[in-house]
Protein backbone atom coordinates (compact mmCIF):
# COMPACT_ATOMS: atom_id res chain seq x y z
CA UNK A 1 0.00 0.00 0.00
CA UNK A 2 1.27 3.50 -0.72
CA UNK A 3 1.27 5.92 1.76
CA UNK A 4 1.38 9.92 1.20
CA UNK A 5 3.40 10.69 4.08
CA UNK A 6 6.47 8.32 2.96
CA UNK A 7 7.06 9.27 -0.34
CA UNK A 8 10.64 10.34 -0.85
CA UNK A 9 12.09 12.27 -4.40
CA UNK A 10 15.11 12.00 -5.79
CA UNK A 11 15.99 13.87 -8.52
CA UNK A 12 18.31 16.80 -10.09
CA UNK A 13 17.52 18.94 -12.92
CA UNK A 14 18.73 22.65 -14.12
CA UNK A 15 20.90 23.12 -11.00
CA UNK A 16 18.51 21.88 -8.48
CA UNK A 17 17.76 18.78 -6.40
CA UNK A 18 14.26 17.25 -5.32
CA UNK A 19 14.54 16.32 -1.49
CA UNK A 20 11.15 15.33 -0.57
CA UNK A 21 7.32 16.18 -1.07
CA UNK A 22 5.38 17.18 2.19
CA UNK A 23 1.31 17.33 2.19
CA UNK A 24 -0.67 19.03 4.86
CA UNK A 25 -2.92 17.33 7.30
CA UNK A 26 -5.86 18.43 5.50
CA UNK A 27 -4.60 16.71 2.29
CA UNK A 28 -5.32 20.46 0.28
CA UNK A 29 -2.26 21.11 -0.08
CA UNK A 30 1.26 19.57 -1.52
CA UNK A 31 4.60 21.34 -1.24
CA UNK A 32 7.83 20.26 -3.56
CA UNK A 33 11.23 20.79 -1.68
CA UNK A 34 14.03 21.65 -3.85
CA UNK A 35 17.35 22.79 -3.04
CA UNK A 36 20.37 24.05 -5.39
CA UNK A 37 23.24 22.02 -5.82
CA UNK A 38 25.18 24.91 -8.08
CA UNK A 39 28.93 25.42 -6.48
CA UNK A 40 30.20 28.60 -6.41
CA UNK A 41 32.86 27.60 -9.27
CA UNK A 42 30.24 27.66 -11.65
CA UNK A 43 28.99 30.72 -11.46
CA UNK A 44 30.60 34.12 -12.14
CA UNK A 45 29.54 37.95 -11.38
CA UNK A 46 27.38 39.38 -13.92
CA UNK A 47 29.01 42.53 -13.76
CA UNK A 48 32.69 41.72 -14.21
CA UNK A 49 33.16 37.81 -14.61
CA UNK A 50 34.83 37.74 -11.39
CA UNK A 51 34.18 34.50 -8.67
CA UNK A 52 31.84 34.87 -5.82
CA UNK A 53 30.80 33.35 -2.79
CA UNK A 54 27.65 32.65 -1.16
CA UNK A 55 26.44 35.11 1.23
CA UNK A 56 23.13 34.06 2.12
CA UNK A 57 20.37 31.47 1.82
CA UNK A 58 16.64 32.32 0.50
CA UNK A 59 13.32 30.58 0.26
CA UNK A 60 11.27 31.71 -3.69
CA UNK A 61 7.91 29.45 -3.94
CA UNK A 62 6.23 29.13 -6.78
CA UNK A 63 3.01 27.53 -7.94
CA UNK A 64 2.53 24.31 -9.76
CA UNK A 65 0.22 22.23 -11.51
CA UNK A 66 -1.78 20.35 -8.63
CA UNK A 67 -1.24 16.72 -8.13
CA UNK A 68 -4.98 15.88 -7.87
CA UNK A 69 -7.78 18.04 -8.00
CA UNK A 70 -8.95 19.89 -5.27
CA UNK A 71 -5.19 20.10 -4.06
CA UNK A 72 -2.68 23.40 -4.38
CA UNK A 73 0.95 22.48 -5.36
CA UNK A 74 3.87 24.35 -4.43
CA UNK A 75 7.44 24.34 -5.74
CA UNK A 76 9.59 25.45 -2.69
CA UNK A 77 13.38 26.42 -3.67
CA UNK A 78 15.96 27.13 -1.65
CA UNK A 79 18.27 29.20 -3.41
CA UNK A 80 21.92 31.34 -3.34
CA UNK A 81 22.76 34.72 -2.73
CA UNK A 82 25.79 35.97 -4.08
CA UNK A 83 28.42 38.44 -3.72
CA UNK A 84 31.12 38.95 -5.95
CA UNK A 85 35.05 38.88 -4.58
CA UNK A 86 36.21 41.62 -6.58
CA UNK A 87 33.31 44.49 -7.60
CA UNK A 88 31.10 43.34 -4.81
CA UNK A 89 28.24 43.59 -6.69
CA UNK A 90 25.51 40.84 -4.87
CA UNK A 91 22.80 39.21 -7.38
CA UNK A 92 19.98 35.96 -6.47
CA UNK A 93 20.45 32.56 -7.98
CA UNK A 94 18.33 31.90 -11.23
CA UNK A 95 15.36 29.41 -11.19
CA UNK A 96 14.78 28.16 -14.65
CA UNK A 97 11.48 26.57 -13.57
CA UNK A 98 10.27 30.42 -12.81
CA UNK A 99 7.87 31.69 -15.85
CA UNK A 100 9.26 35.53 -16.33
CA UNK A 101 7.53 38.15 -14.43
CA UNK A 102 4.85 35.58 -11.76
CA UNK A 103 5.74 33.29 -9.02
CA UNK A 104 4.61 29.83 -11.08
CA UNK A 105 6.30 27.68 -12.91
CA UNK A 106 6.62 27.34 -16.77
CA UNK A 107 4.55 24.24 -16.40
CA UNK A 108 1.65 26.23 -14.79
CA UNK A 109 1.60 29.16 -17.42
CA UNK A 110 1.84 26.38 -20.45
CA UNK A 111 -1.84 24.97 -18.06
CA UNK A 112 -2.91 28.50 -17.80
CA UNK A 113 -2.13 29.25 -21.95
CA UNK A 114 -4.20 25.44 -22.81
CA UNK A 115 -7.21 27.16 -20.52
CA UNK A 116 -7.13 30.64 -22.62
CA UNK A 117 -7.49 28.42 -25.65
CA UNK A 118 -10.76 26.98 -24.50
CA UNK A 119 -12.13 30.28 -24.20
CA UNK A 120 -12.25 30.60 -20.11
CA UNK A 121 -12.58 33.79 -19.09
CA UNK A 122 -9.61 34.74 -16.41
CA UNK A 123 -12.01 34.67 -13.22
CA UNK A 124 -13.01 31.17 -14.48
CA UNK A 125 -8.97 29.80 -14.79
CA UNK A 126 -8.67 31.53 -11.19
CA UNK A 127 -11.14 29.35 -9.83
CA UNK A 128 -9.93 26.27 -11.09
CA UNK A 129 -6.25 26.76 -10.63
CA UNK A 130 -5.84 29.09 -7.63
CA UNK A 131 -3.75 31.29 -9.30
CA UNK A 132 -3.85 35.03 -8.94
CA UNK A 133 -6.22 36.38 -11.52
CA UNK A 134 -3.33 39.13 -12.21
CA UNK A 135 -0.60 36.41 -12.42
CA UNK A 136 -3.07 34.38 -15.46
CA UNK A 137 -3.37 38.41 -16.78
CA UNK A 138 0.03 38.38 -17.45
CA UNK A 139 0.26 35.02 -19.37
CA UNK A 140 -2.51 36.41 -21.59
CA UNK A 141 -1.05 39.84 -22.16
CA UNK A 142 2.06 37.84 -23.11
CA UNK A 143 0.52 35.73 -25.83
CA UNK A 144 -1.42 38.57 -27.11
CA UNK A 145 1.74 41.05 -27.90
CA UNK A 146 3.44 37.97 -28.94
CA UNK A 147 0.74 37.30 -31.83
CA UNK A 148 0.45 40.84 -32.38
CA UNK A 149 4.28 41.07 -33.16
CA UNK A 150 4.33 38.13 -35.44
CA UNK A 151 1.31 39.55 -36.82
CA UNK A 152 3.12 43.30 -37.61
CA UNK A 153 6.26 41.38 -38.91
CA UNK A 154 4.32 38.96 -41.36
CA UNK A 155 2.81 41.97 -42.86
CA UNK A 156 5.98 43.89 -42.50
CA UNK A 157 8.06 41.49 -44.89
CA UNK A 158 5.20 41.18 -47.22
CA UNK A 159 5.39 44.88 -48.09
CA UNK A 160 1.87 45.12 -47.36
CA UNK A 161 0.28 48.63 -46.11
CA UNK A 162 -3.38 49.16 -45.30
CA UNK A 163 -5.40 50.60 -48.26
CA UNK A 164 -9.12 51.20 -46.68
CA UNK A 165 -9.67 52.04 -42.88
CA UNK A 166 -12.93 52.39 -40.84
CA UNK A 167 -13.01 54.44 -38.01
CA UNK A 168 -15.22 54.05 -35.29
CA UNK A 169 -16.40 54.63 -31.67
CA UNK A 170 -18.18 51.55 -28.94
CA UNK A 171 -18.53 51.94 -25.14
CA UNK A 172 -16.16 50.10 -23.16
CA UNK A 173 -18.09 51.34 -19.09
CA UNK A 174 -21.23 52.49 -17.91
CA UNK A 175 -21.44 56.69 -18.15
CA UNK A 176 -20.68 57.72 -22.06
CA UNK A 177 -16.98 56.26 -21.42
CA UNK A 178 -16.16 55.41 -25.10
CA UNK A 179 -13.15 54.57 -27.05
CA UNK A 180 -12.30 55.23 -30.82
CA UNK A 181 -11.33 51.87 -33.11
CA UNK A 182 -9.35 51.96 -36.53
CA UNK A 183 -9.68 49.09 -38.87
CA UNK A 184 -8.39 47.96 -41.84
CA UNK A 185 -10.65 47.11 -44.01
CA UNK A 186 -9.29 44.91 -46.80
CA UNK A 187 -7.51 42.51 -43.74
CA UNK A 188 -9.53 42.42 -41.38
CA UNK A 189 -6.90 43.87 -38.50
CA UNK A 190 -7.42 46.55 -35.72
CA UNK A 191 -4.53 48.96 -36.43
CA UNK A 192 -5.27 50.87 -33.08
CA UNK A 193 -7.32 51.28 -30.72
CA UNK A 194 -7.74 54.74 -28.10
CA UNK A 195 -9.46 55.62 -25.13
CA UNK A 196 -12.08 58.45 -26.09
CA UNK A 197 -14.12 59.65 -29.03
CA UNK A 198 -12.64 63.54 -29.28
CA UNK A 199 -10.50 65.58 -31.63
CA UNK A 200 -7.89 64.80 -29.32
CA UNK A 201 -8.12 61.44 -28.35
CA UNK A 202 -7.96 60.45 -32.69
CA UNK A 203 -5.03 62.71 -32.89
CA UNK A 204 -3.52 60.04 -30.78
CA UNK A 205 -3.73 57.60 -33.91
CA UNK A 206 -1.71 59.85 -36.47
CA UNK A 207 0.87 59.98 -32.92
CA UNK A 208 0.99 56.51 -32.61
CA UNK A 209 0.68 55.17 -36.17
CA UNK A 210 3.84 55.97 -38.19
CA UNK A 211 2.79 58.15 -40.81
CA UNK A 212 4.97 55.93 -43.35
CA UNK A 213 2.79 53.38 -42.51
CA UNK A 214 -0.35 55.08 -43.97
CA UNK A 215 1.11 56.40 -46.73
CA UNK A 216 -0.93 54.40 -49.21
CA UNK A 217 -4.34 54.84 -47.37
CA UNK A 218 -6.89 55.69 -50.05
CA UNK A 219 -10.18 56.04 -48.19
CA UNK A 220 -11.67 55.85 -44.56
CA UNK A 221 -15.31 55.09 -44.27
CA UNK A 222 -16.41 56.77 -41.00
CA UNK A 223 -19.60 58.47 -39.38
CA UNK A 224 -20.33 62.02 -39.64
CA UNK A 225 -18.16 63.13 -36.10
CA UNK A 226 -16.47 66.31 -36.93
CA UNK A 227 -13.19 65.67 -35.73
CA UNK A 228 -12.63 62.25 -37.57
CA UNK A 229 -13.51 64.21 -40.68
CA UNK A 230 -10.88 67.27 -39.82
CA UNK A 231 -7.87 64.82 -38.68
CA UNK A 232 -8.13 62.46 -41.53
CA UNK A 233 -8.30 65.44 -43.90
CA UNK A 234 -5.60 67.27 -42.07
CA UNK A 235 -2.88 63.99 -41.92
CA UNK A 236 -4.12 61.86 -45.10
CA UNK A 237 -5.06 64.73 -47.79
CA UNK A 238 -4.72 62.17 -50.10
CA UNK A 239 -7.59 59.66 -48.99
CA UNK A 240 -10.99 60.40 -49.84
CA UNK A 241 -13.26 60.07 -47.01
CA UNK A 242 -16.77 58.16 -47.51
CA UNK A 243 -19.49 58.53 -44.82
CA UNK A 244 -21.25 55.77 -43.74
CA UNK A 245 -24.68 54.80 -44.97
CA UNK A 246 -26.18 53.01 -41.72
CA UNK A 247 -25.37 56.14 -39.64
CA UNK A 248 -26.51 58.95 -42.42
CA UNK A 249 -30.44 56.07 -42.65
CA UNK A 250 -29.98 55.91 -39.14
CA UNK A 251 -29.95 59.34 -38.16
CA UNK A 252 -32.55 60.35 -40.89
CA UNK A 253 -34.95 57.88 -39.49
CA UNK A 254 -34.38 58.54 -35.95
CA UNK A 255 -34.47 62.95 -36.29
CA UNK A 256 -36.43 63.10 -39.70
CA UNK A 257 -38.88 60.08 -40.27
CA UNK A 258 -39.30 59.59 -36.30
CA UNK A 259 -39.91 62.97 -35.38
CA UNK A 260 -42.67 63.90 -38.02
CA UNK A 261 -44.62 60.88 -37.69
CA UNK A 262 -44.88 61.37 -33.98
CA UNK A 263 -45.85 65.04 -34.48
CA UNK A 264 -48.84 63.91 -37.14
CA UNK A 265 -50.12 60.95 -34.89
CA UNK A 266 -49.66 63.98 -31.85
CA UNK A 267 -51.99 65.99 -34.40
CA UNK A 268 -54.44 62.86 -34.83
CA UNK A 269 -54.81 62.78 -30.97
CA UNK A 270 -55.31 66.68 -29.78
CA UNK A 271 -57.93 66.44 -32.80
CA UNK A 272 -59.57 62.87 -30.67
CA UNK A 273 -59.18 65.08 -27.41
CA UNK A 274 -60.63 68.80 -29.12
CA UNK A 275 -63.86 66.80 -30.83
CA UNK A 276 -64.23 65.36 -26.91
CA UNK A 277 -63.96 68.21 -25.30
CA UNK A 278 -66.09 70.47 -27.50
CA UNK A 279 -69.06 68.48 -27.17
CA UNK A 280 -72.06 70.42 -25.68
CA UNK A 281 -74.22 69.35 -22.97
CA UNK A 282 -77.55 69.32 -24.95
CA UNK A 283 -76.07 67.54 -27.95
CA UNK A 284 -78.36 64.82 -29.06
CA UNK A 285 -77.29 61.72 -29.64
CA UNK A 286 -76.96 60.99 -33.19
CA UNK A 287 -74.75 63.89 -33.15
CA UNK A 288 -72.77 62.71 -30.08
CA UNK A 289 -72.89 58.94 -31.79
CA UNK A 290 -71.40 60.88 -35.02
CA UNK A 291 -68.98 62.84 -32.68
CA UNK A 292 -67.76 59.91 -30.80
CA UNK A 293 -67.17 57.71 -34.02
CA UNK A 294 -64.81 61.26 -35.42
CA UNK A 295 -63.02 60.59 -31.76
CA UNK A 296 -62.43 57.37 -32.43
CA UNK A 297 -61.21 57.04 -35.96
CA UNK A 298 -58.52 60.16 -34.70
CA UNK A 299 -57.23 57.76 -32.57
CA UNK A 300 -57.14 55.00 -34.34
CA UNK A 301 -54.91 57.18 -37.05
CA UNK A 302 -52.75 57.93 -33.94
CA UNK A 303 -52.76 54.38 -33.25
CA UNK A 304 -51.83 53.44 -36.73
CA UNK A 305 -48.80 56.21 -37.31
CA UNK A 306 -47.56 55.05 -33.77
CA UNK A 307 -47.00 51.36 -35.08
CA UNK A 308 -45.71 52.22 -38.33
CA UNK A 309 -42.07 52.86 -37.03
CA UNK A 310 -40.74 49.95 -38.90
CA UNK A 311 -42.50 49.86 -42.19
CA UNK A 312 -41.33 53.31 -42.46
CA UNK A 313 -37.32 52.73 -41.77
CA UNK A 314 -37.82 49.33 -43.72
CA UNK A 315 -37.08 49.25 -47.92
CA UNK A 316 -40.11 49.69 -49.92
CA UNK A 317 -38.71 46.63 -52.12
CA UNK A 318 -38.48 44.72 -49.04
CA UNK A 319 -42.15 45.01 -47.31
CA UNK A 320 -45.01 42.79 -48.27
CA UNK A 321 -47.91 43.61 -51.00
CA UNK A 322 -49.91 44.14 -47.43
CA UNK A 323 -47.74 46.14 -45.77
CA UNK A 324 -47.28 48.26 -48.55
CA UNK A 325 -50.39 48.51 -49.34
CA UNK A 326 -51.19 49.85 -46.27
CA UNK A 327 -48.18 52.13 -45.39
CA UNK A 328 -49.13 53.78 -49.02
CA UNK A 329 -52.72 54.47 -47.60
CA UNK A 330 -51.72 56.31 -44.80
CA UNK A 331 -49.19 58.34 -46.13
CA UNK A 332 -51.72 59.83 -49.04
CA UNK A 333 -53.40 61.17 -45.69
CA UNK A 334 -50.38 62.87 -44.48
CA UNK A 335 -48.31 64.70 -46.91
CA UNK A 336 -45.23 65.72 -44.83
CA UNK A 337 -44.83 62.13 -44.09
CA UNK A 338 -45.03 60.86 -47.44
CA UNK A 339 -42.56 63.32 -48.35
CA UNK A 340 -39.85 62.74 -45.79
CA UNK A 341 -40.74 58.70 -46.98
CA UNK A 342 -40.03 59.48 -50.50
CA UNK A 343 -36.52 61.16 -49.58
CA UNK A 344 -35.61 58.30 -47.43
CA UNK A 345 -36.07 55.94 -50.52
CA UNK A 346 -34.57 58.65 -52.68
CA UNK A 347 -31.50 58.20 -50.02
CA UNK A 348 -31.64 54.62 -50.71
CA UNK A 349 -30.87 55.05 -54.48
CA UNK A 350 -28.56 57.50 -53.94
CA UNK A 351 -26.24 55.07 -52.47
CA UNK A 352 -26.41 52.56 -55.33
CA UNK A 353 -25.38 55.24 -57.18
CA UNK A 354 -21.87 54.18 -58.92
CA UNK A 355 -21.13 57.09 -60.74
CA UNK A 356 -19.36 59.85 -59.12
CA UNK A 357 -20.83 62.77 -60.89
CA UNK A 358 -24.35 61.15 -60.93
CA UNK A 359 -23.60 60.40 -57.41
CA UNK A 360 -22.82 64.31 -56.77
CA UNK A 361 -25.66 65.52 -58.88
CA UNK A 362 -27.98 63.14 -56.81
CA UNK A 363 -27.10 64.58 -53.57
CA UNK A 364 -26.93 68.16 -54.66
CA UNK A 365 -30.91 68.24 -55.84
CA UNK A 366 -31.86 65.98 -52.82
CA UNK A 367 -30.60 68.82 -50.14
CA UNK A 368 -32.19 71.34 -52.26
CA UNK A 369 -35.28 69.35 -52.54
CA UNK A 370 -35.26 68.96 -48.40
CA UNK A 371 -34.55 72.67 -47.72
CA UNK A 372 -37.68 73.72 -49.93
CA UNK A 373 -40.11 71.82 -48.43
CA UNK A 374 -40.59 73.65 -45.82
CA UNK A 375 -40.63 70.58 -43.39
CA UNK A 376 -38.85 71.81 -40.12
CA UNK A 377 -36.86 68.39 -39.09
CA UNK A 378 -36.19 67.84 -42.99
CA UNK A 379 -34.87 71.14 -43.57
CA UNK A 380 -32.96 71.26 -40.26
CA UNK A 381 -31.62 67.60 -41.78
CA UNK A 382 -30.61 69.35 -44.51
CA UNK A 383 -28.74 72.10 -43.27
CA UNK A 384 -26.67 69.77 -41.32
CA UNK A 385 -25.89 67.05 -43.74
CA UNK A 386 -25.34 69.41 -46.87
CA UNK A 387 -21.74 70.28 -45.33
CA UNK A 388 -20.90 66.32 -45.94
CA UNK A 389 -21.79 66.00 -49.42
CA UNK A 390 -18.42 65.05 -51.14
CA UNK A 391 -18.50 62.42 -48.49
CA UNK A 392 -21.74 61.24 -49.43
CA UNK A 393 -21.15 61.21 -53.31
CA UNK A 394 -17.22 59.45 -52.73
CA UNK A 395 -19.35 56.54 -52.11
CA UNK A 396 -19.87 55.51 -55.77
CA UNK A 397 -16.19 55.78 -56.10
CA UNK A 398 -15.45 53.60 -52.84
CA UNK A 399 -18.92 51.23 -52.03
CA UNK A 400 -17.19 51.21 -48.54
CA UNK A 401 -18.98 51.46 -44.87
CA UNK A 402 -18.14 51.02 -41.48
CA UNK A 403 -20.61 47.86 -41.30
CA UNK A 404 -17.13 45.10 -40.67
CA UNK A 405 -15.98 47.53 -37.76
CA UNK A 406 -19.31 47.54 -36.34
CA UNK A 407 -19.99 43.93 -36.66
CA UNK A 408 -16.35 43.43 -34.68
CA UNK A 409 -17.95 45.65 -32.04
CA UNK A 410 -20.40 42.74 -31.12
CA UNK A 411 -16.95 40.86 -30.82
CA UNK A 412 -15.88 43.20 -28.15
CA UNK A 413 -18.56 43.43 -26.76
CA UNK A 414 -18.57 39.42 -25.87
CA UNK A 415 -15.39 39.56 -24.90
CA UNK A 416 -16.20 42.14 -22.78
CA UNK A 417 -18.69 39.95 -20.96
CA UNK A 418 -16.50 37.32 -20.75
CA UNK A 419 -14.06 39.16 -18.79
CA UNK A 420 -16.72 40.76 -16.20
CA UNK A 421 -15.30 44.03 -17.75
CA UNK A 422 -11.46 44.98 -17.82
CA UNK A 423 -10.35 47.88 -15.13
CA UNK A 424 -6.86 47.99 -17.39
CA UNK A 425 -7.97 49.79 -20.34
CA UNK A 426 -4.65 48.72 -22.37
CA UNK A 427 -5.18 45.14 -21.58
CA UNK A 428 -8.37 45.18 -23.28
CA UNK A 429 -7.11 47.14 -26.25
CA UNK A 430 -4.70 44.91 -26.54
CA UNK A 431 -7.24 41.73 -26.54
CA UNK A 432 -9.05 43.99 -28.96
CA UNK A 433 -6.33 44.29 -31.47
CA UNK A 434 -5.49 40.48 -30.84
CA UNK A 435 -9.05 39.41 -31.46
CA UNK A 436 -8.76 40.73 -34.77
CA UNK A 437 -5.51 38.60 -35.94
CA UNK A 438 -6.89 36.56 -39.05
CA UNK A 439 -5.52 33.19 -37.60
CA UNK A 440 -7.67 33.79 -33.99
CA UNK A 441 -10.58 35.22 -36.25
CA UNK A 442 -10.67 31.70 -38.09
CA UNK A 443 -9.43 29.16 -35.10
CA UNK A 444 -12.21 31.04 -32.68
CA UNK A 445 -9.98 30.52 -29.67
CA UNK A 446 -10.17 32.42 -26.19
CA UNK A 447 -10.37 35.10 -25.39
Amino acid sequence: MLYLDDIKVEFESQGFRGTHLGISPEKDKTVLFLESVRTTKSVRCPACGETVYIYENGQVKLKDIPLWKGTEHICNFFIHRYKCNCCQETFTEEIPFKYPGTRITYRAANWIKGFLQQKLSIKAIQELTGIHWDTIRKVQREIMDEAIWKRENELKKEGYKPRILAVDEFAIHKGHSYATCVMDLEQGDILWVGKGRAMKDFEKFFEDIPSDSLSAVIAVAMDMNASYNKLVTKHLPKAQIVYDRFHMQSQFGRDVLGVVRLDEARKHKAKAKEILADIPDDTDKETLKSLKQRAKAEKQEYSQLKKLRWSLLTNGEKLSESKNEHLQSILQDHHDLAVCYAMKEEICRLYELKDYQQSLDGWSKWFDAAKESSIPALVKFAQQKEKRLLGLAAHAIFPISTGKLEGFNNKIKVAKRIGYGYRDDDFFFTLIRYLSIPSFRSSHKFP
